[in-house]
């Protein structure tokens, strides 16, 4: 119980560390266009949330079945997979439509 308490708190540290670097490194405009392009419905989001975490899990699975590090699978896969979601997190828009910035009048 732990092990998983303390995985489960570093996963919630790696998502929003990701956030906050792809929101930093990736300008304002570029990541809507990534978000209207790819995530734009929720059906997309689910979709590709579902596909995109199997992939990094067999991916990382496929490697440390390959260099024999298998007890780390359950550490690294999660890690990863918490790194994606907060790109995709830093992708979402944080301004309405109609939503301009403040100005001095």
């Amino acid at each position: 119980m732990a092990n998983f308490l303390i995985s489960a708190v570093v996963d919630i540290v790696l998502i929003f560390a990701s956030y906050f670097i792809f929101r930093s490194v990736i300008s304002g405009p570029t990541r809507h266009k990534i978000y209207e392009k790819f995530i734009s419905s929720f059906g997309k989001f689910v979709i590709y949330i579902f596909v995109v975490s199997t992939a990094i899990t067999g991916l990382a699975a496929f490697i440390l079945y390959r260099t024999r590090y298998v007890g780390y699978l359950n550490i690294i896969s999660p890690a990863l997979v918490s790194m994606f979601i907060g790109f995709v997190v830093s992708t979402v828009p944080t301004r309405g439509i109609n939503e301009h910035k403040k100005s001095a009048h």
